[in-house]
This record gives structure tokens, sequence and C-alpha cells, in this order.
């Protein structure tokens, strides 16, 4: 009973009265719950870090147990160097003291300096439990007094120091956030084992707030629903643990291995068929409008239209809309057997190598060239004009 309630060495008293207790025991029998992970779970994982895709883990197991999980479905390896929270603490606890130092009156004008955690190279990976994420995160809470106190009030002074005090801790604790971050994206791996579903989703909306990445959460119980409704999208397994998971996501199904064909088989065609829609969409329109404009130099700026007023009603009704309706149904850049045996596909999309700043302004320089083709012919104003200029000269010269 001492031991249970100890303050200080709890673990270790404890081990001592076990190891007092279980001495010369028969053992009549044992049962065991098998946990064991689906089939196809580490080709997923696999196949997801050839993608560029950063998995996070984020259990409410204990320690030992999130570890085997790792090595289980390879995400851990015997190569990968692990780092727990109390690693993490002293190196967050010694970049914020270097961002202090190097701060000072200029330090706002100063162009950040990101300086990575780790040395290049090596395969890392985090496991921190959630009473270390709430250490490091500066999430812990206070505890109230229950002591009456007397509440004078508070000169403009005293309210004024107040509020820049609550602004200081604010800027340490999003500075801090921010660091722990980037530190654990200069990592492989992230296992945050412990944790409650309100951890879950703050995780969750660190990445998003402070990495601007499409985050995707996958879960199978009632714990999991604050971390997927958080994510820009949610994914629910049904399996053992109920359908709340299920219900409260954007796409659910049965075995973890369905998602490598959600990921890289639809996402990558859905990405493939959305850029050159943008595009399509932009040049048929500019191309249409700067015909228009190009001729109203040639009209002297009246009403006359370059086109059929059937041609214009049909335009973006028959002629445009076929093309780009049948290209966002059936276009496929490969088929889904070469997308799921190359995922490296997937890394073009996540560097917006499709459709970006540059390839838009290329595709305007060619709208601007093929709306001014239309200079190259004789236009019917031209024509009669001409005509009109001869015939006067017949006349005057006659």
């Amino acid at each position: 009973m001492a031991a249970s309630v100890a303050s200080t060495n709890r673990d270790e008293a404890l081990d001592k009265v076990y190891e007092e207790i279980e001495k010369d025991l028969i053992l009549l029998g044992a049962t065991a719950i098998e946990d064991k992970l689906q089939d196809g779970v580490p080709e997923t994982v696999s196949k997801f870090s050839k993608a560029d895709i950063k998995i996070w883990v984020l259990t409410g197991d204990k320690k030992e147990t999130a570890e085997n999980i790792g090595f289980a479905c390879k995400l851990l390896t015997e190569d990968t160097t692990i780092c727990y929270g109390e690693d993490i603490n002293s190196l967050l606890h010694a970049r914020m003291e270097n961002q202090r130092n190097r701060g000072g009156v200029y330090a706002k004008f100063a162009p950040p300096v990101q300086e990575p955690f780790f040395p290049p190279g090596g395969n890392r990976a985090l496991i921190i439990t959630g009473a270390w994420l709430n250490e490091i995160l500066l999430e812990k809470k206070t505890k109230r007094s229950k002591i009456l106190k007397l509440k004078f009030p508070r000169t403009e002074e005293e309210r004024r120091m107040r509020t820049q005090s609550k602004r200081r801790l604010e800027a340490k604790k999003e500075q801090r956030q921010k660091n722990f971050v980037d530190l654990a994206c200069e990592c492989s791996a992230v296992i945050c084992c412990r944790v409650t579903p309100k951890q879950k989703a703050m995780v969750v909306d660190l990445v998003k707030r402070y990495k601007k990445a499409i985050t995707l959460a996958i879960g199978d119980g009632a714990n999991d629903v604050n971390m997927i409704k958080t994510a820009h999208t949610g994914v629910g397994i049904s399996g053992q643990e109920g359908m709340q998971a299920v219900m409260s996501s954007d796409y659910s199904f049965a075995q973890f291995r369905y998602l490598q064909r959600l990921l890289l088989v639809h996402v990558w065609w859905c990405y493939i068929r959305m850029c050159k829609f943008l595009r399509y969409f932009f040049y048929k329109n500019f191309a249409f409008t700067l015909v228009h404009f190009w001729y109203s130099f040639f009209n002297g700026y009246s009403a006359q239209t370059a086109y059929e007023d059937w041609f214009i009603t049909l335009y973006n009704v028959l002629y445009s809309s076929l093309p780009v309706l049948l290209m966002g149904l059936l276009d496929q850049d490969v088929s889904d057997k070469l997308s799921l045996r190359f995922p490296g596909l997937h890394i073009v999309g996540q560097r917006d190598l499709l459709f970006n700043y540059k390839r838009f302004f290329r595709g305007y320089a060619d709208l601007i060239s093929s709306g001014r083709s239309i200079r190259k012919k004789r236009s019917p104003l031209d024509a009669i004009v001409a005509d009109g200029t001869a015939e006067y000269r017949r006349t005057r010269d006659s």
C-alpha cells in the first residue's frame, strides 16, 4: 500500500513489491488478447514513405506498445535513431535560448534563420508521450488555489503589465509550438502515445497551422472523432470499436490497406484532371474574349461581332463543355497499377508542378498569340472598306 501511494520513485517501489510477491508460484493458465495489425499495413506505410507522405501515429497505448507497433508496421527500423520526450525538450529549450539571445531591438528586421535541429543524414523518429507533449507545448493546466483571495480594483499600470505578460506568454507558446512542428517534420516518423482525443486534434491543428499542409486523419474509434473532424480529410475504418469514426468521416472503408488506392490512384487522377480542367477553362474563356478585344480595333469599336449568334450561344454549351467533361471523367495519364507501382508520382502534386504561376502565365502568353491570330486574316469590315474605297476611286476617275 505504501508503494502505490508513494510520491517519489513509485514505479521502482512497485517493481520491488512485485518481485517479493511473485515467488514460488504455480502457473495454472494464461489469457491474452490478440491485437495484431491488419493485412497490408507494412506495405501501405512503405508506399506512403516513397510518395513523401509524412505519417504520424497518434495512439492512446503506452510507450512500449506504440514502439512495437512502429516496428511491426515498418515505420521504425533497426537503423532508426529514436528521440524521446526528454531529448526533444532539451533540443527545444536550447533553440528557444538561441532565439532569445539572437533577438534584440532589430530582431524583427533581421531575416529568420532556419537552422536544422539534427545534422544531415540519418533516419530519425520521434516518440513522445502525452505528458511530455503538454509540457513541451506549454499546455499544462495551472491548478487553481482554493484559498479565498480578496480582489481589489487594479490600476491602469497593473492592467497594462498584465496584458503585456499575457502577450509574451502567448508569443513564447506560439514559438515553442512552431519549433516543435519544425523538429518533428525533420524526423521520418512521429509516434505520440498516451495522448487524449483533445491532444490528437491539437497535433493535427498544429500541422495545419504552421506547415500549411493538407492533412488526412484516419481512425477506427470514438476517441478519433476529434482528430478526424480537425483534419482536412477524415477517413473512418469500420471495425470492432463502433461506427462513430465512420459516421464522422468523409470516406470510410474496412481495411487500412485500401487507403493506398485512395491516395495513390484516385487522388492522383483527380489532381491531373483538375489541373487540365483549370488550364482549359482559362484558355477557352480568354481566347473567346481576346478575339473580340482585338477585333474591336478593326470594326471601329462598334457592336459588330466576330462570330455568328448561334456560335456564341453554343460555344460554352456544346463546343467547349464536352471536351472538358470527357477529360474530367475519363482522363488517366497512367493506369492504376502503375500508380501503385510508382508512388513517387505523387511528389509532382505536392510540389505544384502541374499548376502554378509559371504555367498560368505561360498559358496566358499562348492565349494572347491565339487571340491575335485573327489579325492575320482579313476581317469583313476591312473587305467592305476596301471595296468601297475602290468603287469611290473608279467613280472619281471616270
